[in-house]
C-alpha cells in the first residue's frame, strides 16, 4: 500500500468511526496530501469523495479528467461538464448522483464558504479529520521538511549577508533570486505549484510590527532588525528567523535579546511527545511576564509546519493540541517595543521519540547576530 493509500485508509476509518456516509476533500493542499496530484482549482471544484467501504471517488471537471485519471491511487472517476454548466452538467448535480440526499457527510475545516453553501442540502459537518492526519509527518515528509529547513537557513544567510548599516532593505531582496537559483541547481526542479521562496528583513523600528510588510524605503539602522526566511520547496515548508544588528547593540538591546533567547530555550526544553501545547506556550509566556515584558507580547510561542508554513499543532495558550513524535513546529517567542524594534528568533523543530531535533541550524547568540560591525 502506498503512502497515499495509507492516508486515505486512515481517513476512511475516521469517516466510519464518525458514522458518516462520506467525507469530501476539496482543497488543493489536501488533494496533494492524499494523492500527490498538483491541482489549481480556479472556479472548477474537484472533490475526493471518501466513503468507509468503497474506493475513493474523484469528481472532476472534464478539462481535468485525463490528468486526474493518472493519479496512482485506486479510484473511481466521475466527470462533470464545466462551471457554470447547463442543466445536468454541474458538479452539484454530479454529486447528487453519487450521494443520496439523506447522506451524512463531513467536510474539511478549510472548505470555501461557496462550497459549504452549495453543499448545504446535505447539512455537512465541518470536521478536523484532515488537519489531524497532517499534523504527524511521515518519514518522507520529515525528509522533505529537513531539506526545506536547510534552504531556509541558506536564504536567511544570503539576506543577512546583504544587510549593511544605512542600506535599504530592497538590496537584501536579491537573496530571493539567489536562493531560487541555488535550489534549482541542487534539486534540478522547483515546482511552481507547490513552492514559494521568500526572504525578508524588518528593519528597526519596524521589526516591532512582525506582520507589517517591509517597504522599499525601509533602511537598516541601529537597533534590532529581524530577518525571516519563509519558504516551501516542492511541497514542504520551513522557516528560520533571527534578530540581528548591523552596528554594536546597546546594553538594553543586549539584555532584551538575551531574554528572548532564554525564552526560546525554555520552549525547547519543554518539547517532548505528550507535552501540552498550551503548557509549552504558558511556560514561555510566564517567564517573559515575570521578566517584565507582559505588555510587549504579540503572539504565541509557535505553530505547526508541514505543507503549509502555518498549520496545526498550535503552540499557544488555550490550545488543546498535544505534541507527538514526528510533529514539526516552530519555536519563536518574541518581545516587541513599538518605535524601537522587535526581538524574535524562529526555528523549525522536529518532535522526536525522546524530545526534539532542531532542523534549522543558524546561531542564536548575539555575537554571531552582530554583523558588519
Amino acid at each position: 500500500m502506498s503512502g497515499f493509500e495509507t492516508r486515505l485508509s486512515m481517513l476512511q476509518k475516521k469517516t466510519a468511526d464518525a458514522e458518516l456516509d462520506a467525507f469530501l476533500i476539496s482543497t488543493k493542499d489536501s488533494i496533494f496530501y492524499f494523492t500527490g496530484f498538483r491541482y489549481e482549482p480556479f472556479e472548477r471544484p474537484f472533490f475526493i469523495v471518501v466513503r468507509p467501504d468503497k474506493k475513493p471517488l474523484f469528481l472532476t471537471p472534464r478539462i481535468e479528467a485525463e490528468n486526474m485519471g493518472t493519479i496512482a491511487v485506486p479510484h473511481d472517476l466521475v466527470e462533470y461538464i464545466d462551471y457554470p454548466a447547463p442543466a445536468g452538467g454541474s458538479y452539484l448535480e454530479a454529486l447528487k448522483g453519487i450521494l443520496p440526499k439523506d447522506a451524512t457527510i463531513g467536510v474539511e475545516m478549510e472548505i470555501t464558504g461557496e462550497l459549504l453553501v452549495a453543499l448545504s442540502g446535505w447539512s455537512p459537518k465541518v470536521l478536523p479529520f484532515v488537519e489531524q492526519l497532517r499534523m504527524v509527518k511521515s518519514e518522507a515528509e520529515v525528509a522533505a521538511i529537513r531539506k526545506a529547513a536547510k534552504y531556509s537557513d541558506r536564504g536567511l544567510e544570503l539576506a543577512m549577508g546583504l544587510a549593511k548599516l544605512g542600506r535599504k532593505i530592497t538590496e537584501t531582496d536579491k537573496a530571493n533570486s539567489l536562493l531560487r537559483e541555488e535550489i534549482i541547481r541542487q534539486e534540478s526542479h522547483l515546482d511552481p505549484y507547490i513552492s514559494n521562496i521568500w526572504q525578508g528583513i524588518w528593519a528597526a523600528p519596524f521589526s516591532a510590527q512582525p506582520h507589517r510588510f517591509p517597504e522599499p524605503e525601509d533602511t537598516l539602522i541601529e537597533g534590532p532588525n529581524v530577518g525571516l526566511s519563509f519558504l516551501r520547496v516542492n511541497g514542504y515548508s520551513a522557516e528560520t528567523e533571527r534578530t540581528f544588528f548591523v552596528s554594536p547593540p546597546s546594553k538594553e538591546d543586549t539584555e532584551v535579546f538575551n531574554t528572548m533567547v532564554e525564552a526560546g530555550r525554555i520552549g525547547f526544553a519543554a518539547l517532548r511527545p505528550g507535552a501540552s501545547c498550551h503548557d509549552v506556550d504558558h511556560q514561555v509566556l510566564e517567564f517573559l511576564r515575570a521578566e517584565g515584558f507582559g505588555n510587549n507580547l504579540l503572539h504565541r510561542t509557535g505553530h505547526g509546519i508541514g505543507m503549509g508554513g502555518h498549520e496545526g499543532p498550535w503552540v499557544a495558550e488555550g490550545s488543546d493540541h498535544v505534541l507527538a513524535e514526528n510533529m514539526v513546529i516552530s519555536i519563536e517567542p518574541g518581545i516587541y517595543w513599538r518605535g524601537q524594534g522587535g526581538f524574535r528568533h524562529s526555528d523549525t523543530v522536529l518532535i522526536t521519540v525522546d524530545g526534539y531535533e532542531m532542523l534549522t541550524d543558524m546561531p542564536h547568540d548575539i555575537a554571531s547576530m552582530t554583523i558588519g560591525a
